[in-house]
């Protein structure tokens, strides 16, 4: 342990001689996995140091992700910091064990053979000796105590403790290592910051670059959505933005990547020790009289070990520090809605809130990049705005027996035409001017189609019937003796839909797929999801419309002929009309036998 402080302070001696440089923070990338990309940078000049400054529970991080860039030609020195070793690792370095919290006495007893100085009822220098209960009549009890055992220069002394007010060590550098094992307690306590020390090494002024990983709060979208009385749609769009560090963010340059990249925590920081295993010293045995049988002739197989294959390498992470890519945003229209009352209709196209971030890809993410600098202080949020634009749409209703028995939902189908990967978030919309309810999207890709429901539609009601549709006989043949009849099962639902309003309406229904189960009637549904069928019913005002909905399904049936013990079973197959006058013929035998055989027995 002392060792390797040693070489520390010298790499710090070397390193650490030279003029300090500031890097400010430069750009930070907020990813929507948990995690931000940091970025400093700055001129240094010759031999030059920079000091970070991190919270305990951020190193683990910094080690994980940091990159150090020298522009200028120069060259990287060993990042050095304050290791984290485990206190009780750090004790045992120490010729003083106070890893126990060891009383008075025990911490004498392990100080056999020191010399100290002794001040109290009893004062005296010698060496310890070691320590001893005694005890004392005081009236009618008998009291314990420790006491010191001491060699003086006049013998050996027995000090009692509870008279002592004060010992000192006559050994300086025992007396140090005492002061270590307790300032190494006292600093295990310490949640404080830790600095960790970059060096660059070179001549003249040159750019250099630091950046790194740090957890913090994932960034959020929030929307707002007019529908306006031509149909269009227009989206503005915000982010959500935390400064929780404990720095100030100003004028850095700001992106925003959505996706989901792996992200995780291992624990760095603290140094880790293998466990060795304990072997005893090897000691020549006694040598015994040997029994020496006859010898049987015994052939061993050999076995070969198969080589494990080797573990594929782990693919390799995407670029941290994605450079801005500059492309031009669109351009939110300044138009206004069409229609009646269109003057006093919500607007948010031209009403001063303009994309404050361009869109682009960035390998398998997407990036927002602010245009403009941002200035944010610590323990701070901003909203940013990024979407402010047209989007195509189709208004509708959305039906769902799950969701709601007896009415359908207003629905908005939104395609992503904006050129942007829309984040999933809360969409709050606007309808002929006013709010008209809230639903929520999940990520929507450029081009990409979705539906969001914002409200209970009640100018339509839905009924639901499920008539009971019987099994279907479609064909029976007898095989050795084995009857196998092939049956056609059907699930029917029919939904009628009435439109109470004054205005056609266009409901579009789902219905749940069913393993095995194939759809008949409609032939086709008009949009098919991984776990639901889509139909669509254009409903005029005052208008009921019905839909069936069939779904069918085979049931396959066997049954020995020897062993059939149902005649209602041999009954229903003989009054089908898809049975052939052979197999009918079979069955009337065989339920011939069976009578002839009953009454024999």
């Amino acid at each position: 342990m002392r060792k390797l402080c040693a070489v520390w302070l010298v790499v710090l001696s070397l390193s650490w001689s030279v003029q300090a440089a500031d890097l400010p923070l430069s750009r930070v990338v907020l990813f929507y996995s948990g995690v931000s990309y940091f970025e400093h940078q700055g001129q240094v000049e010759g031999n030059s140091s920079v000091n970070l400054s991190f919270r305990v529970e951020q190193i683990n991080d910094i080690l994980k992700s940091l990159v150090i860039q020298d522009l200028g030609g120069g060259t990287i020195a060993p990042v050095t910091y304050a290791p984290q070793d485990p206190l009780e690792h750090k004790l045992s370095a120490f010729s003083v064990d106070l890893g126990d919290n060891p009383s008075l006495a025990s911490l004498l007893l392990r100080l056999r053979g020191a010399q100290v100085t002794v001040e109290g009822d009893q004062s005296a220098t010698g060496t310890i000796v070691g320590v001893e209960q005694q005890e004392k009549a005081a009236g009618q009890t008998t009291v314990k105590f420790m006491a010191l055992n001491l060699m003086t220069d006049k013998g050996l002394m027995n000090i009692a403790l509870p008279g002592v007010r004060a010992i000192r060590l006559a050994d300086a550098k025992l007396n140090a290592e005492l002061q270590g094992a307790l300032a190494a307690i006292a600093s295990s306590r310490d949640v404080a910051k830790r600095e960790l020390a970059l060096g660059f090494q070179g001549s003249g002024k040159r750019s250099v670059r630091v950046g790194y990983l740090l957890e913090t709060p994932v960034w959020k979208t929030t929307y707002r959505l007019v529908t306006g009385a031509d149909g269009q749609l227009f989206l503005q769009g915000w982010a959500l933005v935390d400064n929780t560090t404990d720095n100030d963010w100003n004028s850095v340059q700001m992106a925003l990547v959505s996706g989901r990249p792996i992200s995780f925590i291992q624990d760095l920081y603290q140094p880790v020790y293998a466990q060795r295993p304990e072997v005893p010293v090897s000691l020549p045995g006694v040598i015994r009289p040997q029994v020496h049988e006859g010898a049987l002739a015994e052939e061993a197989e050999a076995r070969r070990a198969e080589k494990a294959e080797a573990a594929p390498a782990p693919s390799a992470a995407p670029t941290l520090a994605a450079r801005q890519a500059g492309l031009a945003g669109p351009a939110g229209p300044a138009g206004a809605f069409g229609g009646a009352g269109a003057a006093d209709a919500l607007r948010l196209a031209g009403a001063g809130v303009a994309a404050a971030a361009t869109g682009a890809q960035v390998g398998e993410l997407f990036q927002y990049a602010v245009s403009q600098p941002v200035t944010l202080p610590r323990q701070s949020s901003a909203m940013i705005p990024i979407v402010n634009q047209d989007l195509d749409g189709e208004k509708l209703s959305l039906y769902n027996e799950r969701s709601h028995a007896v009415h359908p939902f207003n629905a908005l189908r939104l395609k992503n035409n904006t050129g942007l990967h829309l984040m999933g978030g809360p969409i709050t919309v606007f309808d002929g001017g006013a709010y008209a309810g809230d639903a929520l999207i999940e990520d929507l890709n450029r081009g990409d189609e979705r539906l969001i429901t914002y409200a209970l539609d009640l100018g339509v009601e839905v009924k639901t019937e499920r008539p009971s549709v019987p099994q279907t006989l479609t064909s029976v043949k007898i095989d050795n003796g084995v009857l196998q009849a092939e049956s056609r099962q059907q699930m029917t639902t029919v939904y009628t839909l009435k439109n109470r309003t004054e205005e056609p309406r266009t409901v579009m229904v789902e219905y749940p797929t069913v393993q095995d189960w194939k759809l008949i009637a409609p032939a086709k549904a008009d949009e098919e999801t991984r776990t639901l069928y889509r139909f669509k019913v254009s409903i005029p005002p005052g208008v009921a419309m019905p839909l069936t909905i069939t779904l069918e399904r085979p049931v396959r049936e066997q049954i020995a002929l020897v062993d059939w013990k149902q005649p209602d079973r041999i009954a229903f197959f003989l009054s089908s009309d898809v049975i052939s006058p052979q197999v009918k013929a079979a069955l009337d035998e065989n339920g011939r036998r069976r009578v002839e055989i009953a009454g024999v027995v």
